[in-house]
C-alpha cells in the first residue's frame, strides 16, 4: 500500500495546473548542496507538457482518472504545483517540500490502512510514516498546500521547521538565477555543489572535472531549451572539456547525411566556453520535437492501474 501511495504522487510530479512559482530560498535548507525544482504549473501549461498530459488523458480515459481521484484523493495531472528537492551532501540526507491541491484527509486515510503505518508528533503536526525497518518514508502535511517528505523523522521535522520559516537558506546560488533567465517559465531547475557533494557521487572523475554544475529546462518562444552550466575545478579543464563535447559532437555529425532527426539535433546544440564555465544549450522547435516522438506518444501507456487501489477496470497488460 506504501509503495502504490508513494507512487502515485510520483506520478503526480510530472504534471499539474494553476500559476507558475519558481524555485525561493523559502523552501531550501541552509547549507543544501543541491537544489531539484520542478514547476508542475510551467510544465502544464507549456507546448510540450500539454501536448504529453492530453494524450495521456486520452489514453486512460476520463472515467478511470475519476475512479482513481475518488480512492486516493487527487487527480494526478493536477494535484501538484511545485516540488522542491535539496540535501546537504550527506547519504540520504535530504527533503521534498511539495506544493499541492490534493484532499489530504483522503490521502491519509489511504495511508493509514498500511499494516506498518505510524504516526509521532513534532510540535503541532503529525509525522506519518510507513514502511519496512531501514525503508521506511516519512510525510507531513504541515498546511492546507504544503507536504513534506523525507527519508528519516529528524529530516521531516527540519522539512516542517522550514515551512514554518526556520532554517531557510539565506540565499540560493547565484548559477540559479542566471541560468534561470534562459527561459521564460522553466518547469525544471537543478543545482549542484559538486565539490560539496563528493560524499555521494560515486564517480571520482566527476569531482576532479567540475566544481558546480546549474541545469534549466523550459520553452521559450516556442522551443524547447534546455541548458546545462558547469563550472569546472581549472580553466585547463574547463578547455579539455570543451574540446571533448565539441569532438562527441563532431563525430555524431558524421552520421546526418542519412539520419535527418539527428541533424536537427545537432543544429539545435550550441557549446561555448568562458574562462573555466562551459555552457551547453539545446534549442529546438517544440513542433520538430512532437514530431520526432509522434509514435512514442501515440503508444503512451500511463496505466494508473487503479485495479490495485481497489476496483475497476482489469489492469493493462504490461
Amino acid at each position: 500500500m506504501k509503495q502504490i501511495v508513494f507512487l502515485m504522487m510520483g506520478f503526480a510530479l510530472f504534471s499539474a495546473s494553476g500559476q507558475a512559482a519558481k524555485v525561493e530560498k523559502a523552501n531550501v535548507a541552509k547549507g543544501s548542496k543541491f537544489v531539484l525544482h520542478m514547476d508542475f504549473d510551467a510544465l502544464l501549461t507549456s507546448q510540450l507538457g500539454s501536448t504529453v498530459i492530453k494524450q495521456a488523458r486520452q489514453e486512460e480515459g476520463e472515467e478511470r482518472i475519476k475512479a482513481l481521484t475518488d480512492v486516493i484523493g487527487f487527480d494526478p495531472f493536477t494535484a501538484l504545483n511545485s516540488a522542491t528537492m535539496f540535501g546537504n551532501g550527506e547519504e540520504e540526507n535530504g527533503a521534498i517540500l511539495l506544493k499541492h491541491k490534493a484532499e489530504t484527509k483522503r490521502v491519509l486515510s489511504f495511508i493509514k490502512l498500511e499494516e506498518d503505518y505510524r504516526p509521532t508528533e513534532y510540535k503541532d503536526h503529525t509525522i506519518h510514516s510507513v514502511g519496512e525497518v531501514g525503508e521506511r518514508g516519512y510525510i507531513s502535511f504541515v498546511n492546507k498546500t504544503t507536504a513534506v517528505i523525507a527519508p528519516s523523522r529528524e529530516l521531516a521535522q527540519g522539512g516542517i521547521d522550514l515551512v514554518r520559516g526556520k532554517g531557510a537558506a539565506k540565499k540560493l546560488p547565484s548559477q540559479i538565477d542566471e541560468i534561470s533567465k534562459k527561459v521564460k517559465a522553466p518547469f525544471l531547475v537543478a543545482y549542484a555543489d559538486v565539490d560539496g557533494l563528493e560524499e555521494v557521487i560515486e564517480d571520482p572523475n566527476v569531482n576532479d572535472m567540475a566544481r558546480e554544475v546549474a541545469i534549466v529546462v523550459g520553452e521559450m518562444e516556442e522551443n524547447l531549451v534546455l541548458s546545462i552550466q558547469i563550472v569546472a575545478q581549472s580553466v585547463e579543464t574547463a578547455e579539455h572539456l570543451h574540446n571533448m563535447v565539441n569532438g562527441l559532437i563532431g563525430f555524431a555529425a558524421l552520421g546526418q547525411e542519412e539520419n535527418p532527426e539527428l541533424k536537427d539535433l545537432i543544429k539545435a546544440l550550441k557549446v561555448s566556453r568562458k574562462e573555466s564555465t562551459i555552457t551547453v544549450d539545446f534549442n529546438m522547435p517544440v513542433d520538430k520535437i512532437l514530431e520526432a516522438v509522434d509514435p512514442a506518444l501515440e503508444n503512451l501507456d500511463v496505466d494508473l492501474d487503479i485495479d490495485l487501489l481497489g476496483g475497476g477496470k482489469e489492469s493493462k497488460d504490461k
